[in-house]
């Protein structure tokens, strides 16, 4: 086999090796050595590495400068001139559902009182010029002060012996007493008693029962067998179960204690209902004379 010789040899292989290095890309200012060493600084500055005296990688944007600090003669030369304070602004005005006005019974009440107080003072300055009054007795004083004090509340004796003895009879003529006992005049208020009133209601009972037993000829009957019908009456019942409560109620009473409901009931019962008569409505006055 025949061999070449070494010069022949090596001279097509150096210029093979020429050619190569001709054709090699040289390398620039981008190759991918350039760009790991960017990667890898900008890895370590965000893991805290040292950092690198290179320039700054084009990935990483540099952060924003801090506003620089402004000095307080800069702040106070900026300032407008004039007051910096606003003026407080007016507070709006409550609202609300405005004065309360009074009732109108109110305003008749006050237009009463002042024109009661105005007949009170030209009745004074009237009886000045006619001269000093004579005073009033001091007994009718006493009694006026009296009556002015008494109530319906304070005449009531719940205890009384002559009440129902049943709750709602006893609640219901209390109740009545009240009410009638309102329309009483000041001056009797201290004689309607609560017992005057029982006896204003029993003592026409007793007297029609009376009248009606008399008509049957039962009022005294003469013989056992009357007797036996005037106690089975409906009269006589009733006049019985009125005597004894009456005659308890008139000792309660000083202007009639006296009289007899036995032998007196009529006179009693006609005074008893025309004392009722002048408590409401009061004494009457004698008629004037035409002359």
């Amino acid at each position: 086999m025949a061999t070449s010789p070494s010069g022949s040899a090596s001279a097509p292989k150096n210029d093979v090796m020429q050619d190569l290095e001709v054709r090699s890309p040289t390398p620039s200012a981008g190759s991918a050595p350039d760009m790991m060493a960017k990667v890898l600084a900008h890895a370590r500055s965000v893991q805290g590495g040292p950092a690198q005296p290179s320039k700054p990688s084009p990935l990483v944007r540099p952060a924003p400068a801090p506003p620089k600090a402004e000095t307080l003669p800069e702040i106070e030369a900026r300032k407008p001139p004039g007051p910096q304070a606003r003026p407080a602004a007016a507070a709006p005005p409550l609202k609300g559902p405005g004065p309360i006005r009074p009732p109108a019974y109110v305003a008749a009440a006050s237009a009463a009182a002042a024109k009661a107080a105005a007949i009170n003072a030209a009745a004074a300055r009237a009886a000045s010029a006619q001269g000093p009054t004579p005073a009033a007795p001091p007994a009718a004083a006493a009694q006026a002060a009296v009556a002015s004090q008494v109530t319906a509340t304070s005449l009531i004796d719940e205890s009384a012996p002559w009440l129902p003895e049943e709750p709602e009879r006893k609640t219901a003529f209390l109740q009545v007493f009240r009410y009638w006992h309102a329309q009483v005049r000041p001056e009797f208020a201290h004689k309607a008693k609560p017992s005057f009133l029982f006896l204003v209601t029993a003592l026409p009972v007793m007297v029609k029962a009376r009248d009606t037993l008399v008509a049957l000829d039962l009022w005294e009957p003469h013989g056992e067998h009357s007797r036996q019908k005037r106690d089975q009456h409906s009269s006589w019942k009733k006049y019985c179960e009125f005597l004894p409560r009456a005659q308890q109620a008139l000792q309660d009473l000083d202007d009639y204690r006296h009289l007899s409901l036995l032998t007196a009931l009529d006179d009693l019962s006609s005074r008893i209902i025309k004392a009722e008569k002048k408590f409401r409505e009061g004494l009457a006055q004698p008629a004037r004379s035409r002359g």
